[in-house]
């Protein structure tokens, strides 16, 4: 994943609650991605155009964890959503 590409949710990923989990259902084929509490927060940091080093620092920060544990979390994390047809990329 490159450091400098723009991420963001894609505008037609539809949300909901299901039995105190948040679900994330993909436009494409409505396949639906759970998120605990950090996968949500990076899913709500993902609103706006976010960039991989921005993401992770901000993470990093956020749970004073070291970057290179993040970076490898976010990259995996990201992998997944964006095969699940849940990101935009520039």
């Amino acid at each position: 994943m490159a450091a400098q590409r723009i991420y963001r949710q894609h505008p037609q990923a539809v949300e909901a609650d299901v039995d105190g989990q948040r679900v994330v259902m993909s436009p494409a084929d409505f396949g639906y991605f759970g998120l605990d509490s950090i996968g949500s927060d990076v899913w709500d940091r993902l609103t706006h155009n976010m960039t991989l080093d921005r993401l992770v620092d901000d993470l990093a920060t956020t749970y004073t964890t070291d970057t290179a544990t993040v970076l490898a979390d976010v990259t995996d994390f990201l992998s997944a959503l964006d095969a699940a047809g849940l990101l935009v990329t520039d």
